[in-house]
């Protein structure tokens, strides 16, 4: 496995407006980063709030947790199972999360990205609200 993020899309929010659901993601390409909004299902956004509470770590004040879409997933009994590396300060540490395959499908499309042209039709996250709240 490894042991820093390169590479990987960074799970940064995920939140609801309406009844709809989204997840923001970081990624970096060629020095340039760039955040996006992409729609997820219920059970999508279940899981993104799952990865996003994981603690690993003793609580050090001042420190964020970052966590990344290792790109590792295996089936696991009645769903997907994803490995996130959670990072904080200097520690970093893989740890399993369940996933349905919409959302394992659209974190592997971040992590396929070889170009920020790939994702042109996804909102930039300024305006990822603004959109989700115009969707009605």
């Amino acid at each position: 496995m490894r042991d820093n993020h390169e590479g990987m899309p960074e799970i940064i929010e995920v939140f609801e407006v309406d009844g709809q659901y989204f997840g923001v993601v970081g990624v970096e390409i060629g020095g340039e980063s760039r955040k996006f909004c992409f729609g997820v299902s219920q059970a999508g956004y279940r899981a993104l709030k799952r990865v996003l509470q994981l603690r690993p770590f003793d609580s050090s004040p001042g420190l964020k947790y970052h966590y990344y879409f290792a790109a590792v997933y295996r089936k696991a009994k009645d769903s997907l199972e994803m490995q996130i590396r959670v990072e904080q300060g200097k520690n970093g540490k893989q740890c399993a999360a369940h996933a349905p395959k919409d959302l394992l499908a659209n974190l592997r499309l971040f992590m396929e990205l070889k170009d920020f042209s790939e994702a042109a039709y996804l909102s930039d996250v300024p305006d990822c609200r603004t959109v989700a709240s115009l969707a009605d």
